[in-house]
C-alpha cells in the first residue's frame, strides 16, 4: 500500500467540494496492473474512482510496482 502523509488543510484557499460537503478525497488514487486501487492519502476511508480527482497508473508512479525494470531504467534515463 502507497501511503504518503498529507499535510492538514488549513493552508489551502478553498476546496470547492469540502465547501459543499462532497464526500471526496484531496489523495492521489493509484491504480494497479491488477486493478486494485490504493491512495496516497492515509486518511483515505474509500479508495473509490469516483470520490478522487486525480487517478494514475502505478508505472507512473516512481519505483511503482507495476512496471518493468527496463520501463523504469528507461523513464529515469529521459
Amino acid at each position: 500500500m502507497l501511503v504518503l502523509l498529507a499535510g492538514n488543510n488549513d493552508g489551502m484557499s478553498s476546496c470547492s467540494d469540502c465547501g459543499r460537503a462532497v464526500d471526496h478525497c484531496h489523495g492521489t488514487l493509484v491504480v494497479h496492473d491488477d486493478r486494485t486501487v490504493d491512495c496516497t492519502d492515509a486518511a483515505c476511508d474509500l479508495p473509490d474512482l469516483l470520490r478522487h480527482a486525480f487517478i494514475v497508473d502505478c508505472i507512473a508512479v516512481r519505483g511503482g510496482c507495476c512496471g518493468s525494470d527496463e520501463l523504469l531504467d528507461w523513464a529515469e534515463a529521459s
